[in-house]
């Protein structure tokens, strides 16, 4: 109880002295700060230049240690070299492919019946021979290449 009693006077004691001792505030009014906008700027700029070149440094030296740029021209010669390969393992199977195209073509122009078989004056002009679609040209022939036994056709012009 002694305690409660203790901080009850020492409360009122502290209120006595407060009231009869008058405290004396200053009130000039605050003299007006200038804001100096240069300083400002120019410490911002020191700060955020010195962060972004730490950062910027970390960033560089652990792209460096990663050994980037490294793997990916690894990858890229990987990438390079099988593309390579691909071309020509395919250009080897299109020359096969060529190859029986043309030997297709040329069994089939064996067993052609003669009836089926080009007229005398009409050639056959390939892009690659035997590769697609032939055109037929007309070409001009004179009539004594004909002998009797022959079919022949008028001339083409």
């Amino acid at each position: 109880m002694s305690r409660e009693r203790d901080a009850y006077h020492k409360i009122r004691e502290n209120a006595q002295n407060s009231v009869q001792h008058a405290q004396v505030f200053d009130a000039r009014p605050a003299p007006e700060i200038k804001t100096n906008y240069v300083s400002a700027i120019v410490w911002t700029s020191a700060v955020a230049a010195i962060v972004c070149s730490m950062f910027m440094g970390l960033l560089l030296y652990f792209v460096n240690e990663s050994n980037l740029e490294e793997n990916l021209q690894k990858a890229a010669n990987h990438a390079v070299y099988n593309l390579e390969r691909i071309v020509t393992q395919q250009n080897v199977e299109l020359q096969s492919l060529r190859e029986e195209n043309k030997k297709i073509h040329d069994f089939l122009k064996l067993w052609t019946p003669k009836l089926h078989a080009l007229p005398p004056g009409v050639k056959e002009k390939w892009k690659i021979t035997g590769y697609g679609v032939p055109k037929y040209t007309y070409e001009k022939y004179n009539d004594l290449s004909c002998l009797e036994g022959d079919i022949c056709l008028p001339l083409f012009q």
